[in-house]
């Protein structure tokens, strides 16, 4: 046998160089990046994307307290911030800070649409203005001492599986004497007609019910305790509903 190395066919096996072509190649790649991202007319681009994410969210905003949009708030303002400055940048000397600039640009542009996205789907919702009420006020110790508070299916079209319920008692007659005091108030959450997770707050107390599945209608049975003679109004001062 001779002395080098041969394959079944005879041909000297040839081992392909372990560096070389890649490294062609992952030089190429960065230079198209590079020229891409210098590249006058891709200046605009980062912008663009963060003016139509945020135009999107404008249009779409669902209901619910604004302290949720904070993160949303944050990325695009980020978003912004980064793509205007690589804008004015218009004659830049280094790819690194232009290319870091358009980075952060993006990656900020598509958190905050994550974040957005999040809120909308699972998101905190303010129903307080749909609630009905049924039954006569106000309430007493004796006859009149319940009432029944209602969500219909307008108000839950976007499925949560919780409700936070804030409810407001106070004097019927503000010149008398207060019962406040003396006064709390039963709530439970009706299904199958019969009352259930019931919760007994003070005035202004606030409960949470879990809705479980999707529901239609939400009936809410409030039931008053206070002192002999008094009288008392409810009012629902807040209605949130939310994922736990």
């Amino acid at each position: 046998m001779s002395g080098g190395a041969r394959d079944n066919g005879g041909d000297i096996h040839k081992s392909p160089t372990a560096h070389g072509d890649y490294s062609i190649a992952a030089n190429d790649i960065k230079n198209v990046i590079i020229k891409w991202v210098m590249h006058p007319s891709a200046r605009w681009l980062p912008l663009l994307l963060a003016c139509a994410v945020v135009v999107i969210a404008w249009t779409g905003w669902p209901d619910g307290p604004a302290g949720q949009y904070a993160l949303w708030g944050t990325l695009a303002g980020l978003s912004l911030v980064t793509a205007a400055a690589r804008v004015l940048n218009r004659r830049p000397r280094d790819a690194r800070v232009v290319g870091t600039l358009s980075l952060v640009s993006v990656l900020a542009t598509v958190g905050g649409w994550l974040a957005f996205q999040s809120v909308r789907t699972h998101g905190e919702i303010d129903v307080t203005g749909q609630v009905r009420t049924q039954g006569a006020q106000p309430l007493d110790d004796a006859a009149h001492h319940s009432l029944t508070l209602l969500l219909d299916a307008p108000a839950l079209e976007k499925p949560r599986n919780a409700l936070r319920l804030t409810l407001a008692i106070a004097d019927h007659n503000p010149a008398a004497p207060t019962c406040l005091p003396d006064t709390t108030a039963t709530v439970s959450l009706v299904t199958s007609g019969a009352a259930a997770q019931p919760t007994t707050i003070r005035p202004g107390g606030t409960v949470d019910f879990t809705l479980g599945a999707r529901v239609s209608t939400v009936r809410i049975d409030v039931r008053l305790r206070t002192a002999r003679g008094c009288r008392m109004d409810v009012q629902t001062t807040g209605a949130v509903l939310h994922d736990n």
